[in-house]
């Protein structure tokens, strides 16, 4: 049951299976990005990073495309764009730890989500990729981690796709109560 005070652009949000090839503007992209940089950050050190490919980029799509589980890949290739996020994971100012620093850019991630979603454009982020085939890619050193990646484009027609995937496209994942994960005072007492 939805609440009528939840913003429709959040209930909305969901992860296709299918996408579009067709081109994702530019100036929409950026837009995505943009809106990630508007995200809170512990001491503003906006941890983040972000780097995509296109359709359009050939090798390096196709690179970016190895770097995803199979499971992944069989969907994923006909997106428009793959983007990694990354998060820096010490402080700028003093080479600490930034706890915050995953927390950070998942927030960033969401203000893309929602900026992608009021754009028509979808997102489907994937766990199922190889941080360490990332890692080498990049050289990237131990102070900044892959966090996820992101399949970025159109709504496709689901031609592509598998009988199990097309039937998984087709139906939304349960959201869990709010008092399954909510609680006040203490862990024992649902909070609504």
């Amino acid at each position: 049951m939805k609440t009528e005070l939840i913003l429709e652009i959040i209930q909305e949000r969901w992860s296709p299976y299918a996408f579009s090839p067709a081109p994702v503007e530019e100036f929409k992209l950026k837009a995505m990005f943009e809106a990630a940089g508007y995200a809170p950050s512990c001491n503003n050190e906006q941890p983040w990073i972000f780097v995509y490919t296109t359709q359009n980029d050939g090798k390096t799509f196709s690179d970016y495309v190895d770097f995803l589980n199979e499971s992944n890949r069989v969907w994923a290739k006909e997106a428009y764009s793959l983007v990694i996020s990354m998060a820096r994971t010490r402080f700028s100012k003093n080479n600490k730890i930034n706890r915050y620093a995953f927390h950070d850019t998942g927030m960033a991630v969401t203000n893309m989500l929602m900026q992608a979603l009021a754009l028509d454009i979808y997102v489907h982020q994937m766990g199922g990729f190889s941080a360490e085939k990332v890692k080498e890619y990049f050289r990237l050193d131990e102070t900044i981690e892959p966090v996820a990646v992101m399949a970025i484009g159109y709504m496709g027609d689901g031609n592509n796709l598998s009988p199990e995937l097309l039937k998984r496209d087709e139906q939304r994942r349960p959201r869990k109560s709010v008092n399954e994960y909510s609680f006040r005072n203490s862990l024992s007492n649902s909070a609504f």
